[in-house]
């Protein structure tokens, strides 16, 4: 049986967010518990349980931060896409860059909001996306959060990535080089890359310090 097309027999909107900051998941979860045709079914704190815990329930859209840990919030709209085309994404983003709501249209998802959004442009956002609609906040075409560390994140290779968790886990250039398979000199090249994609200057343990103050 689809699960998209059960009716819910109170003729409510049947929402689940999945945001790492808990205070305004949960802020938000309390307003829109209070709208009439609303209902907040969970509350995903980590991205990475979002696929299981969406599966086990199928809510009729899913609110989803940009900016969370381990996941974002376009790869997980990606991976919910592909398993669940029908399924309706809300994005929320504190990110109001052209280029960042177009990967999302492009994407699937039905509608981007920014986070300094009020409750009733939240609420009448959902209904309309729940409606059949699409809507997407207006956006800038300059490139406001250049500096911001999650932005530059998103600059960087998956390879590039690899090597980044390698280096927190402690390994030397020649440990990384041995674990990928890949030359000393290539290695090094990644790593240098990193930094100038980051911004960082002060090698590992400037790297170390950034990820650090991230959490």
């Amino acid at each position: 049986m689809n699960l998209f097309k059960l009716k819910n027999y109170f003729g409510m909107i049947n929402i689940m967010i999945v945001d790492d900051h808990k205070l305004f998941s949960d802020g938000l979860a309390a307003l829109l518990e209070n709208e009439p045709e609303i209902r907040v079914t969970k509350q995903i704190y980590d991205s990475r349980n979002a696929m299981s815990e969406i599966s086990q329930q199928m809510p009729d859209l899913v609110l989803i931060d940009f900016n969370m840990p381990y996941i974002n919030g376009l790869e997980l709209s990606k991976q919910l896409l592909l398993e669940y085309p029908e399924i309706k994404i809300l994005i929320l983003s504190m990110y109001d860059e052209e280029r960042f709501i177009r990967d999302f249209q492009e994407a699937g998802t039905k509608g981007y909001l920014i986070k300094t959004a009020s409750i009733e442009e939240v609420k009448k956002t959902i209904v309309a996306i729940h409606g059949g609609e699409n809507v997407f906040a207006i956006f800038d075409k300059r490139n406001l959060h250049k500096e911001d560390l999650f932005i530059k994140k998103l600059l960087l290779s998956p390879r590039e990535e690899e090597v980044i968790k390698l280096i927190v886990n402690g390994l030397s250039t020649r440990q990384i080089a041995e674990n990928l398979n890949i030359s000393y000199y290539t290695a090094e090249t990644h790593k240098k890359n990193i930094y100038t994609k980051l911004g960082i200057k002060g090698g590992e343990r400037a790297l170390l310090s950034q990820l650090l103050n991230e959490e």
